[in-house]
C-alpha cells in the first residue's frame, strides 16, 4: 500500500463539511462521491465517508470505505489502471483553480494565528482486560484575548485565578469528549456538571511566567441512542466523563502569548454514542485527552471538530 501511495497526490478534509457546504472543495468531493461506494444514498443516513481516488477533475476513478490494507490496495490499484486508461485532456480542468477560488467558506478563516492554538490527543489508557490500541486528534481554538483569560489580571508569583467558566466549558463541552474510536457529539451545557479550571503562578523570571493547572470536569447524559454506527437499534443508557485536569504552561509577557502549553484530562468514562465505536464497551473504563500547543504546519491548521459550537463568525 505504501509502494502505491507513491503514485498518488493525498490529501484530507473534514467529511461533514464536504457533504453539507457549498464551495468548490465540497462540490467537487460531492461529485466524485455520488459515484463512489455510498451513490445515491439517503437512507440510513447521508454520509459520504471513505477514501475516494479521483483525477485533479473529478473523473472518479475507484473508492472504499474500509480499514483493511488489503482491501485498500486494491481500492488503489483499480484506481490507477483507470488513470492510466484516461488521456491526459481528460484528467485535468479546463482552467487551473485559483488560489482562493469565490464561493469558498472554510472554517480555516477564522484561524487565531495571535492566540492559543492546541492539538488535543484522546485515547483510552490502559485497563485489565481487551482494549484497543485506539487514539485520536483534534484542535481547540482561542481567540488572543480569550488565551490571556486563562491568566490573572495580574500576574505575580503567586496568583492565583479561576479561569472563567465559559473558558473552561470549551474544552469541557467540545474537548473532553469520547472520540478515541470515531465521531461523537459534544456535550450540552446543561450536562456539564463540573468545570472548574484553576491557573497558579508559580514563577516570573526573564520576562516568563510559569503556570501551574489543576481543575476537574464532569459531563453526564440520560438518554437513548444509537450505538453501532448504521444499526437502528437503540440503546437505554447513561454516558459521560469525569475527569480529573492538570497542567503548566509558559507565558511570554513581552509577547503576550503562551510559548509552552499542556494540559492533561484523565479519569472515567462510560457510555457511547452511534459512531464512537463503543458498541461493546458501554461500562465504565479510563480514559484521557492531551492538550499541547500546535505547530503551525497546514495539518496543524484544521479547525476544530466542533467549531460550529464556538459561536464564532
Amino acid at each position: 500500500m505504501q509502494e502505491l501511495a507513491k503514485e498518488f497526490v493525498a490529501c484530507a478534509d473534514e467529511v461533514n463539511h464536504l457533504q453539507t457546504v457549498k464551495g468548490p472543495e465540497a462540490d467537487l468531493f460531492r461529485k466524485v462521491a455520488e459515484q463512489g461506494h455510498y451513490a445515491g444514498r439517503v437512507k440510513p443516513t447521508s454520509t459520504r465517508q471513505g477514501i475516494y481516488a479521483c483525477a485533479p477533475n473529478g473523473v472518479f476513478l475507484a473508492s472504499i470505505n474500509t480499514t483493511n490494507a488489503a482491501a485498500m490496495a486494491g481500492m488503489m490499484e483499480k484506481a490507477l489502471a483507470k488513470w492510466k486508461e484516461l488521456k491526459p485532456e481528460d484528467r485535468l480542468m479546463k482552467e487551473a483553480p485559483g488560489a482562493d477560488p469565490g464561493g469558498r467558506t472554510r472554517w480555516e478563516r477564522l484561524f487565531p494565528a495571535d492566540g492559543l492554538v492546541l492539538k488535543d490527543w484522546s485515547r483510552d489508557l490502559p485497563r485489565e482486560g481487551p482494549a484497543r490500541a485506539a487514539w485520536n486528534l483534534d484542535f481547540a481554538w482561542f481567540r488572543k484575548e480569550e488565551a490571556r483569560r486563562f491568566l490573572p489580571d495580574t500576574i505575580e508569583e503567586g496568583a492565583l485565578h479561576e479561569v472563567p467558566r465559559e473558558i473552561v466549558l470549551r474544552l469541557a463541552r467540545f474537548h473532553f469528549v469520547d472520540n478515541v474510536r470515531g465521531q461523537t457529539y459534544p456535550w450540552q451545557e446543561a450536562e456539564i456538571a463540573t468545570a472548574e479550571l484553576a491557573a497558579i503562578v508559580d514563577e516570573v523570571n526573564g520576562g516568563r511566567a510559569r503556570i501551574r493547572f489543576a481543575g476537574k470536569t464532569k459531563a453526564t447524559a440520560v438518554g437513548k441512542w444509537r450505538v453501532n454506527g448504521f444499526d437502528p437499534t437503540t440503546v437505554d443508557q447513561k454516558r459521560g466523563f469525569d475527569a480529573k485536569i492538570l497542567g503548566s504552561a509558559t507565558w511570554d509577557l513581552a509577547k503576550e502569548r503562551f510559548v509552552e502549553f499542556e494540559l492533561i484530562a484523565a479519569g472515567t468514562r462510560w457510555g457511547g454514542t452511534q459512531y464512537n465505536g463503543r458498541p461493546d464497551d458501554l461500562g465504565e473504563a479510563p480514559m484521557a485527552h492531551l492538550l499541547r500547543l500546535a505547530g503551525d504546519t497546514p495539518a496543524e491548521r484544521v479547525a476544530p471538530a466542533s467549531i460550529w459550537g464556538y459561536g464564532w463568525k
